[in-house]
């Protein structure tokens, strides 16, 4: 499912769909998988430019949901400001600390001349952790704009309910 028309105002981040991904951007990406999570997958790049892509699966047999965005300015700069201080995920984030497991993660830095990545479950790094914390935040905001999309063209019955829902991330602030 690929959504190409909506809009969620939020501070932050403007859900602006529709910007082509510039191929001569920087770009930071964050992806993580794990089974037992809704989404189950996900992927969020944000170029340099602010043009930005969420993928997504709820669960692990649905087919991947796209999202194209524009972020605001300020998160474009807070996610490259944290990339620049982790040296654009050049070194190791994995804790060796033991915790629970809550997923495979991946932070990535991509620009014309290179490419650097960080496989992680669970880092200690506050950096990394709350660049991480905004990425979830971008993913709770494009998932619920993704299941507002669907609902209006499948499930028009269940649009007050997700609202609601919407409503309540925005509350309890899990939105970007």
């Amino acid at each position: 499912m690929t959504v190409r028309k909506a809009t969620l105002a939020a501070p932050g981040l403007a859900l602006l769909l529709g910007p082509r991904l510039a191929a001569q951007s920087a770009r930071v990406t964050y992806m993580r998988s794990f089974k037992e999570s809704k989404p189950a997958f996900l992927q969020i790049e944000v170029r340099q430019d602010g043009a930005a892509r969420y993928q997504a699966r709820e669960v692990p047999t649905d087919p991947l949901a796209t999202l194209d965005f524009t972020a605001s300015p300020r998160t474009v700069a807070q996610i490259f400001a944290a990339a620049a201080a982790l040296h654009d995920f050049s070194q190791p984030l994995q804790s060796k600390q033991q915790v629970a497991y809550t997923g495979d993660k991946m932070l990535a830095f991509d620009d014309a001349g290179r490419h650097q990545s960080q496989p992680f479950t669970y880092t200690t790094d506050k950096t990394a952790a709350k660049l991480v914390d905004l990425f979830e935040k971008i993913s709770v905001t494009g998932m619920d704009a993704i299941r507002l999309q669907r609902a209006l063209r499948y499930q028009p019955l269940d649009v007050l309910s997700l609202m609601n829902h919407i409503q309540d991330d925005w509350s309890n602030h899990l939105m970007a």
